[in-house]
């Protein structure tokens, strides 16, 4: 029961670093360009408050925690050291989805992120000459794919086209832009 209950633990914890670092969100590919969404929150991809990454990791560090404390400090049967295992598990499980369910996703969903910022900070390229004052285009690649939008300096100079820069907001449908290397050397 001691290696089980370490197998369990490890493979929890690992479960549970891994769903810190990656998130429990399910992949979709959003139905329109980023540019064009209005919120951070898609509901598409929204997880299951019970069948998610996050959970399965609670339910294997409860079970392999308890179960393995049990084999160090008594003398009881395998089989009710597995009993109160379980019953810790399931109860870590219950209490992570109840997490999940009460606070995480109501909490994503009442998000209201300013839609204006949501390229803030993505790395683009002038594909049509921004004259100083005026507008030309841009092309950004998210997700794996590009995307164009008509640009404007955010200081009304110039750029050049080939120039590397940075999306600071997005209003109207035009990407307000400066210089990869004004950003640079701020940095």
């Amino acid at each position: 029961m001691t290696v089980v209950a370490l197998g369990f633990l490890l493979t929890g914890l690992v479960l549970g670093v891994y769903a810190m670092l990656y998130g429990t969100e399910r992949s979709v590919q959003p139905a329109v360009a980023p540019h064009e969404r209005r919120s951070e929150h898609n509901p598409a991809a929204e997880p299951s408050p019970t069948l998610n990454l996050a959970s399965l990791a609670a339910f294997a560090v409860g079970f392999g925690l308890t179960g393995y404390l049990l084999t160090r400090a008594n003398e009881w049967a395998w089989y009710w050291q597995l009993l109160v295992a379980l019953g810790a598990g399931g109860a870590t499980y219950a209490l992570q989805s109840l997490l999940i369910a009460r606070w995480a996703i109501p909490g994503a969903r009442a998000d209201h992120v300013d839609e204006r910022y949501l390229l803030q900070g993505t790395l683009a390229h002038i594909t049509q000459a921004v004259a100083g004052g005026g507008r030309g285009q841009l092309r950004y690649a998210l997700d794996g794919r590009e995307y164009l939008l008509p640009a404007q300096s955010m200081d009304d100079s110039a750029l050049a086209l080939g120039t590397d820069v940075v999306i600071d907001r997005v209003e109207e449908g035009v990407a307000y832009a400066e210089p990869w290397d004004a950003v640079e050397r701020r940095l």
